[in-house]
């Protein structure tokens, strides 16, 4: 088994006691930063029924998006499929069914008819493939295998997650099915032993080496899924394939000690940081310290989330850090919704407080905020019909503009998050 440098865990620890000793309002609050005090916000002193709330945007994210005409049992771009264009709109795709998924959780016990509805709606998304347009000689004997080695990942893990909320096997067969088929045979094709990005370096127009790049957006959600594959190997029994999945996980983790900066973002090189790569770093290394007890692990993820909070990724409205606007195109659209789906998984795991005392509470006041603003300000609640959530938390989409699933998604997975910080907290 591949362990942690011990030298690493050293100067992470070092790294983590700095931060940690720091007041956190001082960190994500411009004007306490600078001296002036802060007043409690109201989303502290009045917090707002989060169930009700996630309730009405998860139920419109679905009602809106998934299982449109031409788009049939997967999510579209825009709302009600108006612009019938959701060719390519594959990675995004499981974005949205986690989100589907947390409310599926939440809501199994209290309302079982709506559950086996969206049981319904997981098992139409497994038989259309998530919407793969790959060519057959990349999708694997399952069908969700793509030429974008990061692409496919986020499907395994959505095929993975479906399996956690439904125990139903044929998801957990094409999620393992899809990595050892069409994932593990591409860390050889790279000449550093990472994991490539891009399997066919012409479709991009760029050269092999281009395409087996050290990129961010690949090794972070392949270090989750052999986590996830890891974790499933050893509950079984199996050692062998226990050390197989957890060497290929630390492998592509330890890909983000080579480009992450000093305040904890996570960017591959002449790029700019981004909320998505940040929240894979944070899951990946919580799920390998999990598994191996060693704390540089999630040291390294602590550093993210802290890295996601702070100045090079936020903006400044009302005096406080928000996640910055990081572009409205549809693929950028999702990112949000990707860290807040791996922040949640953080905030609730209590066994972090041995390590580090105060990062829950950090993300847990960080993602209420947002959820804040999304609910208050981001969306025109007086004309729910025709209003969409944007890629400004705090601003919402244009009326008349129609709806774009990226920035919809991203509001119901931060209130879905909330959901599950309140009760698991």
């Amino acid at each position: 088994m591949k362990r942690y440098p011990i030298l690493t865990v050293l100067a992470l620890s070092a790294i983590c006691l700095t931060a940690c000793d720091e007041d956190y309002m001082a960190i994500t609050n411009p004007d306490a930063g600078k001296g002036k005090k802060a007043e409690t916000p109201e989303y502290i002193l009045h917090p707002l029924n989060w169930t009700s709330v996630a309730d009405s945007v998860s139920s419109a994210l679905v009602t809106r998006f998934f299982n449109q005409p031409g788009a049939a049992g997967v999510f579209c771009k825009t709302s009600y499929n108006n612009l019938h264009n959701n060719d390519y709109f594959y990675w995004q795709q499981p974005h949205a069914m986690a989100a589907m998924i947390d409310w599926h959780d939440r809501i199994e016990q209290s309302n079982p008819t709506l559950a086996a509805q969206l049981k319904g709606y997981m098992s139409d998304f497994y038989s259309h493939q998530g919407n793969n347009w790959a060519p057959a000689r990349f999708r694997g004997p399952y069908g969700f295998g793509n030429n974008y080695s990061d692409d496919t990942a986020w499907q395994i893990i959505g095929l993975l997650q479906m399996y956690d909320a439904t125990g139903d096997h044929r998801y957990f067969e094409a999620a393992e099915g899809t990595w050892v088929e069409c994932i593990r045979p591409r860390f050889a094709r790279n000449e550093y032993g990472w994991l490539i990005w891009l399997l066919d370096h012409a479709q991009e127009g760029k050269t092999e080496k281009e395409g087996n790049a050290l990129l961010a957006c690949t090794h972070g959600p392949a270090s989750i899924c052999a986590s996830m594959l890891a974790a499933y190997a050893r509950e079984a029994g199996d050692n062998a394939a226990y050390e197989t999945y957890f060497n290929e996980a630390s492998r592509c983790f330890d890909q983000n000690l080579i480009i992450m900066s000093p305040l904890g973002t996570v960017t591959s090189p002449g790029e700019v940081a981004l909320s998505y790569t940040q929240g894979t770093c944070m899951e990946a290394g919580r799920l390998l310290w999990k598994l191996s007890g060693e704390a540089g692990y999630l040291r390294k993820a602590i550093m993210a989330a802290r890295g996601q909070m702070g100045a090079e990724m936020c903006e400044v409205y009302k005096g406080e850090f928000l996640m910055r606007n990081e572009g409205t195109d549809y693929n950028n659209a999702v990112f949000h919704a990707v860290w807040y789906h791996w922040a949640s998984r953080m905030a609730t795991d209590r066994e972090i407080d041995r390590i580090d005392p105060t990062i829950r509470q950090e993300l847990k006041t960080f993602i209420q905020r947002h959820c804040w603003y999304y609910w208050k300000e981001g969306v025109n609640r007086s004309d729910w019909e025709d209003s969409y959530f944007s890629t400004t938390v705090y601003r919402p989409r244009a009326k008349g503009s129609g709806g774009e699933m990226g920035a919809y998604a991203s509001a119901a997975q931060a209130m879905e998050a909330m959901c599950l910080i309140e009760k698991e907290f």
